[in-house]
């Protein structure tokens, strides 16, 4: 055959080969960093809307707390003074009995009609009568009231008030009863939640106004308070998506691009926003983005510079049997990287492979060659369906799969696998380990559904795993117990001496917990001090106590903190039973959290049962 066809004939063949490599490895490169750019965003994604879904339950609970508390007051002025005027004095007497239970609220104090304090301790007269809560208590006496952020007139701090209206045994409007929470308290809840050097968290009305909003390094903690200015992007998403909802935008006050997700809280006219920091999610990504850019930048320099090179020695005709074995020699080179594992196949048996390969199989140097491709696919399905994938690249089309490998000492490797046919009837296909991304991509599905501090499931496992336990407690003719466990002196160690030591003791709160149940019982964390523990497969109503009983001892032993401290706390805890006391998942837990209630209105540090729904409705 004439050199100068020869000639042709290999620089067509090296031409197509090159850029067949260029493409796979720019494609390769490229889904690569969109696979892990994705996983990182859903991993912001997951990590902020657990976030948010955590301060949203913990702002309801408080905001549930106080509403109680004010309809306790009310009932007491209604059996100290049924219609009569009001006793200030006796009146000041109940609110202070209440108040201790509510150290983080301002004042609680009580108008008239007319919405004149009657329990202010200013010496001046203080009227609440031109406020919208005011009006809104009137209207809907039924009902909590709660305000847009306000200046107290008494306080002179921006605030949040919530009002109950205050009725006569005979339906009469006699004026409200209302707590003042001012902004400062919530910032400081949200300085504990904050995560990164750049992370917020925001509280806002219905109506966009801010209620509060903490973010480290802040100059002005009160800038934008009662301000519903927000950013474009959250308005659109608040339009489509009012409950929750993710966007990634920058926040209007302070210019940082964050990841954020907002949860309306449950059953009030408030949203809670918390963003991270864009910069420190996507920075691990953006070097990996780097690293792996150079290193196909440079491969493509060299596949492109050695093509030249064998061109150039190739039109030399004195010298082609050197130039030949020249190009074979470089063209090795550029095929035995260390990253990217390449193989070339006949009738699916390997015919060549580069070290990458062999090392990422854990073969010897050649150590596939020869050997059916059968011997690498980890099940006879994955071995059968990439056999199809030949009448593609027969057609000439691409193949483009993932799937699991098998190395010679059992184990798996996930392989990012791309295949091309070549001109002389074989196949090429390019191999990329993705076993890390496989992996962080479980990471990040754990994560999202357990407890970052404790290890628990948390409220998103909590609520499908009693659906199920309840339908195998129908189909095994059992009772069902789900309990609502809330610490009683978590707070004074928390604030004493420090979160670091309110989340070692939550941790070893925790671990009791899941020592007192069963393998085939669940315990869970919802966020804060609260847990829930279902206990399944009940006979009786009178097995249930003796665990908790067992539980809420094991809970109340001191706990020896990092340091050197020792602290205690108790624990009151609420039990409702399937089916007696709801039927469904949503209902059970709303009987448990009653119960719970009722026990720590009954002095706390005990078991309360749910009483039954007749009984609770009536």
């Amino acid at each position: 055959m004439p050199v100068q066809h020869q000639f042709r004939q290999f620089q067509r063949l090296l031409i197509a080969g090159n850029l067949i490599v260029l493409a796979l490895l720019a494609g390769t490169t490229l889904l690569s960093l969109r696979a892990s750019r994705e996983a990182y965003t859903d991993s912001a994604r997951q990590s902020v809307e657990n976030l948010t879904r955590s301060v949203s339950q913990n702002v309801a609970a408080e905001i549930r707390q106080i509403d109680s508390t004010l309809a306790t007051i009310i009932q007491e002025l209604d059996r100290l003074q049924p219609g009569g005027p009001l006793d200030a004095t006796a009146a000041r007497a109940i609110i202070d009995g209440r108040r201790r239970l509510l150290p983080e609220v301002d004042g609680i104090r009580i108008t008239d009609a007319d919405g004149r304090v009657l329990t202010s301790d200013s010496t001046a007269p203080v009227s609440v009568g031109d406020r919208s809560y005011f009006a809104q208590a009137r209207e809907r006496p039924d009902a909590l009231a709660l305000s847009e952020p306000l200046m107290s007139r008494v306080t002179g701090r921006w605030s949040l008030v919530m009002a109950r209206a205050w009725r006569g045994s005979d339906g009469r409007f006699l004026g409200v009863v209302y707590a003042v929470l001012s902004t400062e308290h919530f910032i400081n809840r949200f300085e504990a939640v904050a995560r990164g050097t750049r992370g917020a968290v925001a509280l806002r009305t219905d109506g966009l106004n801010l209620v509060a909003r903490y973010a480290p390094g802040a100059t002005d903690r009160l800038a934008g308070i009662g301000s519903n200015k927000v950013s474009a992007e959250l308005a659109d998403v608040l339009t489509h998506r009012r409950e929750s909802g993710f966007y990634i935008t920058r926040t209007v006050l302070d210019g940082v691009e964050r990841a954020s997700a907002y949860q309306r809280v449950s059953g009030y006219p408030l949203t809670v926003l918390v963003g991270l920091d864009t910069e420190d999610f996507f920075r691990p990504w953006r070097r990996e983005a780097l690293q792996l850019s150079l290193l196909s930048g440079l491969l493509g320099v060299l596949v492109m510079t050695l093509s030249a090179l064998v061109l150039v020695r190739q039109r030399d005709l004195l010298r082609a049997q050197a130039a030949s074995t020249q190009l074979a020699a470089e063209q090795q080179a550029m095929l035995d990287n260390e990253i990217v594992g390449i193989a070339k196949a006949r009738d699916r048996q390997t015919v060549w492979h580069n070290r990458a390969l062999a090392r990422m199989l854990g073969y010897g140097p050649g150590g596939l060659v020869g050997r059916p491709t059968h011997e690498v696919y980890a099940d006879e399905a994955d071995y059968r369906r990439v056999g199809q994938a030949y009448a593609e690249l027969t057609e000439g089309r691409q193949y483009r799969t993932e799937l699991q490998m098998q190395r010679t000492d059992g184990s798996l490797v996930w392989i990012d696998l791309s295949g091309v046919r070549l001109p002389d009837g074989q196949s090429m296909w390019v191999m990329v380990d993705i076993s890390r991304m496989k992996a962080s991509a479980a990471d990040a599905e754990h994560r999202a559904g357990h407890d970052a501090l404790t290890g628990l499931p948390n409220r998103s496992q909590l609520d499908p795993a009693i659906a199920d336990a309840i339908h195998l407690a129908r189909q095994g003719g059992h009772q069902l117990a789900v309990a609502f466990i809330d610490l009683d002196g978590f707070k004074s160690v928390n604030d004493e001496l420090g979160h670091e030591a309110g989340d070692a003791l939550l941790r070893e709160v925790a671990r009791r917990i899941g020592q007192g149940i069963r393998a085939k019982d669940l315990a869970a964390r919802l966020g804060g001090d609260e847990f829930v523990v279902v206990l399944n497969e009940v006979d009786r109503r009178e097995d249930v106590e003796p665990v908790l009983q067992r539980m809420l001892e094991a809970l109340e032993a001191p706990v020896e903190l990092p340091g050197g401290a020792r602290v205690a706390v108790g624990a009151s805890v609420g039990v409702a039973l399937w089916p007696d006391d709801g039927r469904q998942a949503d209902e059970l837990m709303e009987a448990a959290d009653q119960a719970m209630y009722a026990a720590k209105r009954a002095g706390k540090h005990r078991i309360q049962f749910s009483a039954p729904p007749s009984a609770r409705s009536a």
